[in-house]
C-alpha cells in the first residue's frame, strides 16, 4: 500500500484550517465549518467515499460502513472532529492555520482528534485503492460534538442500535504511547483505555439575609462556602484500587523486573502502598486510584459594601468505578458538614463499564501495538476524561480508548492548551498503525 507522507501532512492542514469549534449552546457553532469538513473527506478520500455507504445522523454525526466478506463482527474506529476554543494570544502560530513548521504540524486539533481521523482515512482510501476490502463490516464513526458532551455519537449508536450492529471491536482516542513509561516499568507504555471515570458538576448553595458590610457577622456566607471548598480539597474521597486500576497491574506484571513482579500481580496486597505513592506523586496517578473534586466556580455579590443575600459554589467530580453520581453528592454532603448549604447535582453520569482483556479482540489490537511500538509494553487503564466511546459501551464489549502516536508530557500538556501540534513522523506512524489494523479487521 502506497501512501503519500505530503498529501497526508497536506490532508491534515486542511483538517485544521475547519474551525470546527465545539459549545454547549449549538447556536454558537459555525455549523457551515462543521459541514465544510464533511465535504472536505468526500473530497480528499475519494475510494472512501466511493467504496462506502455514507451517512449524516444527528447534528455533527457521518457514519461510512465499508462492507466487509461478512457482518458477523462487525468493527468501528472512531474519531471526533470538534474542537475547544484556542486563544491566539497564547499561540505562537495562528490556530486554525494548519501551519507545517519544522517538522511538525500546527494548529487546535492536531492532536485532539484530528490527526486520528486524518490517520484512518489515509489508510483506508490506500487500502481500498488496491483492492483491499475488510473481513468483518467496518464503520467509520466521526462526531462533531465530542467536546462539549453532544448528542451526535448518541445519534450514531441509536442508529446501528436499531439495525442490531453489535460491533466486536470499538477504537476511539484516549491513552497514547508514553515514552518516559510508568513508576515501575522501564519502558514506554502503550496506555488503552478500557473504562472512564464518570464525571459530575454540583452546585453548592447558601441563602440568608443580606445588608450592609459595615455591620459583616463574623462569618458570611461566602466565607461559609470557603470554609467548605477547604474542608473539600483538606479531606479527598478515600483511595482504591479499581477494577481497571488492578488489570493494569496485572497486565504489566510480564513487563517489570522479578523484584517487583509479585506486587503487580497481586496488587491488592500492596494498594495501601500504592495509594500512599499515588498521593505524592499527584496528578494522573493520584486520579488513577481515588475520586477527585475541583472547585471551578465561587460567586456571590460583585459589590464591595454589599453582604450577598446568596452565594453559590461549583465542582466538578471525577468519579472513581465504584461511585456514583449520587454516592458523591451524599459524600460531599458529610464533608461539608453544613446543613446550611445546599447540594445539588447539575449533571452527571457514572463512570464507564470496564471492555473485556481476555479476548482475542485485546490481543488483536496489542499485536498491532507490537508491531508499529515493539519496545512498548501495552497496558489497561481507566481514562481519567471522557470521550465518545461512552455510547458505544450500551452495544458493545470491546470498547477501547487510544490515542496510536507518541506523545510526550509536553505534548499531552498541549492538548486544549496553547501551540498544540503533532510531529509529521506521529502523523505517519499513526496511518501505518492504522494500516496494519485494517489488515486484521
Amino acid at each position: 500500500m502506497k501512501l503519500s507522507r505530503s498529501r497526508a501532512a497536506d490532508d491534515l492542514s486542511a483538517m485544521i484550517r475547519k474551525r470546527t469549534v465545539s459549545y454547549d449552546d449549538p447556536g454558537r457553532m459555525e455549523l457551515k465549518e462543521f459541514e465544510g469538513f464533511r465535504q472536505l473527506l468526500t473530497e480528499r478520500f475519494p475510494a472512501v467515499a466511493e467504496g462506502s455507504e455514507r451517512r449524516e445522523i444527528g447534528l455533527t454525526g457521518v457514519l461510512y460502513k465499508i462492507k466487509g466478506e461478512t457482518d458477523e463482527k462487525p468493527s468501528v474506529l472512531m474519531a471526533h472532529y470538534d474542537v475547544v476554543p484556542a486563544d491566539q494570544a497564547a499561540w505562537t502560530e495562528e490556530p486554525f492555520s494548519g501551519t507545517i513548521k519544522d517538522g511538525r504540524i500546527f494548529g487546535r486539533g492536531t492532536l485532539d482528534t484530528k490527526s486520528t481521523l486524518c490517520a484512518m482515512m489515509e489508510a483506508a482510501d490506500a487500502a481500498l485503492k488496491d483492492g483491499w476490502r475488510p473481513k468483518n463490516d467496518l464503520y467509520l464513526s466521526f462526531s462533531g460534538e465530542e467536546e462539549t458532551c453532544g448528542g451526535s455519537c448518541g445519534d450514531i449508536v441509536k442508529v446501528l442500535k436499531e439495525e442490531n450492529v453489535r460491533p466486536a471491536f470499538v477504537l476511539d482516542e484516549g491513552g497514547a504511547v508514553i515514552p518516559e513509561g510508568l513508576p515501575g516499568l522501564n519502558r514506554m507504555a502503550a496506555m488503552i483505555g478500557v473504562a472512564e471515570k464518570g464525571t459530575a458538576n454540583y452546585r453548592l448553595t447558601i441563602k440568608k439575609k443580606g445588608g450592609h458590610t459595615s455591620t459583616a457577622p463574623r462569618r458570611t456566607i461566602l466565607g461559609q462556602l470557603a470554609r467548605a471548598a477547604v474542608r473539600i480539597e483538606n479531606h479527598p474521597f478515600p483511595a482504591r484500587l479499581s477494577e481497571p486500576v488492578k488489570l493494569m497491574f496485572r497486565e504489566l506484571s510480564g513487563e517489570v523486573p522479578p523484584y517487583e513482579k509479585f506486587a503487580f500481580e497481586h496488587p491488592e496486597i500492596f494498594s495501601p502502598a500504592i495509594s500512599a505513592a499515588a498521593a505524592v506523586l499527584g496528578g494522573t496517578f493520584n486520579a488513577m486510584v481515588r475520586t477527585t473534586t475541583a472547585i471551578v466556580i465561587l460567586e456571590g455579590r460583585s459589590a464591595f459594601n454589599v453582604l450577598p443575600d446568596q452565594a453559590e459554589m461549583g465542582i466538578n467530580v471525577r468519579l472513581l468505578a465504584g461511585d456514583t453520581v449520587e454516592s458523591a453528592a451524599e459524600c460531599l454532603k458529610k464533608i461539608i458538614h453544613d446543613p446550611e448549604i445546599n447540594v445539588e447535582i447539575l449533571a452527571g453520569r457514572d463512570p464507564s463499564p470496564t471492555a473485556e482483556i481476555r479476548c482475542p479482540e485485546w490481543e488483536m489490537l496489542k499485536d498491532v501495538i507490537r508491531e508499529v511500538w515493539p519496545a512498548a509494553a501495552a497496558a489497561p487503564y481507566q481514562l481519567n476524561g471522557g470521550t465518545d466511546a461512552r455510547n458505544y459501551d450500551e452495544i458493545s464489549n470491546h470498547v477501547y480508548r487510544f490515542s496510536p502516536m507518541v506523545m510526550t508530557k509536553q505534548e499531552r500538556g498541549s492538548v486544549h492548551g496553547a501551540n498544540e501540534s503533532i510531529a509529521l513522523r506521529s502523523l505517519f506512524t499513526t496511518i501505518v498503525f492504522y494500516e496494519k489494523l485494517l489488515r486484521k479487521l
